[in-house]
């Protein structure tokens, strides 16, 4: 799914684009950005609650970038 996010569209439908592409992406990888990106947890809480070692962590984190950058162009 590959979505453009529009200046003159308004916030609202641009988080509504995100928020479809986010669906879009692999279980774990959407939970480790949200939690990151979204609320902040730090690396060593998120792995914690997962249940994922640190190279995990950013394993994820690097594929949910550049899924989430491939569909939103």
């Amino acid at each position: 799914m590959n979505v453009a996010l529009n200046r003159n569209a308004s916030a609202e439908m641009n988080q509504i684009l995100v928020l479809e592409t986010l669906k879009a992406i692999p279980k774990m990888q959407r939970e480790v950005f949200i939690l990151k990106t979204i609320h902040n947890y730090s690396t060593k809480a998120i792995c914690k609650v997962l249940k994922i070692d640190e190279k995990q962590f950013w394993s994820y984190m690097h594929d949910a970038r550049k899924q989430l950058a491939g569909n939103l162009q």
